[in-house]
């Protein structure tokens, strides 16, 4: 006789952890891009003292507090959290990449282009809290895969096999 069991995991835990990922990283990115927002001026002229081309500057001046505001509205809806997850791991991809690179030695001057709280951040500090933050961005992502992964195939189509739907639950097959 012989005995198997299969267990599908619940997706639950999943979906909660996900939901405390998208709060982790909304209580950075509100504050963040309110602040560019707010204070336009400073957040300009923060930019521009960066050891990189003015023409680049003037990209980055527009396109980040876009990109961050863009972010914080995906990651408020379920439909483009995923979108929102993905742009939240390259924008702390970058900026993570951007300290270490400063860490690193590779310009004379260090200044610091970010606002509120990061502000008050040595340049090793602030590479270790975009570090945490690329790691929330980067496991987000992953529950938010692997929670979209789950729900697939989840209901019985016309003409479809219902094994699958009975493959969901947990079952034990015994063989004879």
């Amino acid at each position: 006789m012989e005995t198997k069991a299969k267990h599908i995991a619940n997706p639950k835990w999943k979906n909660r952890s996900l939901d405390v990922m998208v709060l982790v990283l909304m209580f950075l990115w509100i504050p963040v891009s309110i602040d560019k927002l707010i204070d336009f001026s400073a957040f300009k002229s923060g930019i521009l003292n960066q050891p990189f081309s003015n023409t680049i500057g003037n990209i980055l001046i527009y396109t980040l507090p876009t990109l961050e505001c863009t972010l914080v509205i995906s990651l408020l809806f379920k439909k483009s959290r995923g979108f929102g997850l993905l742009l939240s791991t390259a924008l702390m991809l970058a900026f993570t990449g951007y300290i270490g690179t400063a860490l690193l030695g590779a310009w004379e001057k260090l200044p610091c282009g970010c606002g509120s709280v990061i502000s008050g951040m040595s340049w090793l500090q602030h590479f270790f809290f975009n570090l945490f933050f690329l790691g929330s961005s980067g496991w987000g992502l992953y529950l938010w895969y692997k929670s979209r992964g789950s729900k697939a195939g989840g209901e019985t189509t016309e003409g479809g096999s219902a094994k699958r739907q009975y493959e969901k639950s947990i079952y034990f097959n015994l063989k004879i």
